[in-house]
């Protein structure tokens, strides 16, 4: 009688998270992201808007948006991305960054958003 009575609560159990899983990965969460190209060496560092995006991009998926849609980076091939749960906290990185670089000496381009 015992073994029955956890059994089908294991399933019931089982049920619901899968449902509960199933139910969270429906529903993408909005996220802000930048890409910083050629990071490591310069000689000019390229620092892309801060853009919308979702949990479920992948970074190659982020920097092939990127390459797209900014021409500055056409050409890198050291590019990185950096997530961010607010536009307050993106922008806040990339104004941070920028200033860590042009410590260092390098030349920085923040790349903006094309106004329409």
């Amino acid at each position: 009688m015992n073994t029955m009575r956890l059994t089908n609560l294991l399933l019931t159990c089982g049920f619901l998270l899968s449902t509960f899983t199933t139910l969270a990965q429906d529903a993408p969460k909005t996220i802000y992201s930048y890409a910083v190209g050629n990071w490591r060496n310069g000689p000019t560092v390229v620092i892309s808007p801060l853009f919308e995006t979702t949990e479920q991009a992948s970074t190659p998926q982020l920097i092939a948006r990127v390459k797209k849609d900014y021409p500055a980076f056409k050409d890198i091939t050291d590019i990185d991305v950096q997530r961010f749960a607010t536009t307050e906290e993106g922008n806040d990185s990339r104004t941070t960054l920028r200033s860590k670089y042009l410590m260092r000496k390098l030349e920085v381009l923040m790349v903006e958003p094309e106004t329409k």
